[in-house]
């Protein structure tokens, strides 16, 4: 190795490289936050290493709210499927519900706060700088009264308890547009004999895709065979 690197230097590089690659896995994120291990020396109950965890949940891609099961992995979503015990998926998921589990993990989701002007554009904030942003804007406007509402539809019983914390605290009022969740209608046409739909897509996006289509299936197989 008389004309290449020798062994010694190579491993003085080595080295060097190493360190500065532990150094670099060990520098704060994005936005001052550090990115920690996950420690599994004591790990929770419901978590194994390497077995996936599965949690019952219900798909929010459409109004139909078709129950599903959640795979996770450490902690991570990994996977969609419906939730056989469900009265309206049945064990099925639509292309929608298959791809939820984009949106996690989506490169141009919104990974923290953004402000800007109309015209312009956002540019990415600290969260400590949006705090103290929304919470001045809801100062001045809160100086007269009625001038600051939540508008929103209808949560879960845990965000309607956050969100009428959050109202009475800043003082505002919170109007709900929908007092129920929006729900699909309930049509029952497994034992039909003949389905003709105008401008309404039952096997796509139109209502229950998930339902329609099993009914529709149920249908044919006792019709038609």
């Amino acid at each position: 190795m008389a004309d290449g690197i020798k062994r010694r230097d190579f491993l003085k590089v080595l080295g060097v490289t190493g360190a500065g690659v532990a150094a670099t896995s060990c520098s704060p994120g994005p936005q001052g936050r550090s990115n920690r291990l996950i420690s599994y020396v004591i790990p929770a109950e419901e978590i194994v290493p390497g077995v996936p965890t599965w949690y019952a949940s219900t798909c929010r891609e459409c109004p139909a709210g078709c129950g599903i099961l959640v795979e996770t992995h450490s902690g991570r979503v990994t996977k969609v499927e419906g939730n056989p015990a469900h009265p309206v998926s049945r064990g099925n998921t639509c292309a929608r519900g298959q791809a939820s589990v984009q949106g996690l993990y989506h490169p141009d989701r919104y990974t923290g706060p953004a402000v800007g002007e109309e015209g312009i554009g956002f540019r990415d904030v600290t969260w400590g700088t949006a705090e103290r942003l929304l919470a001045e804007r809801i100062r001045v406007a809160g100086a007269q009264p009625g001038s600051v509402v939540l508008l929103s539809g209808s949560y879960g019983p845990g965000m309607n308890q956050l969100a009428d914390t959050w109202v009475g605290a800043v003082g505002a009022r919170r109007v709900t547009y929908d007092p129920w969740a929006n729900q699909p209608r309930d049509l029952n046409f497994a034992d039909a004999n003949v389905l003709v739909a105008f401008g309404a897509d039952f096997l796509e996006t139109w209502g229950s895709p998930v339902d329609y289509a099993w009914q529709f299936a149920q249908m044919r197989d006792h019709r038609i065979g």
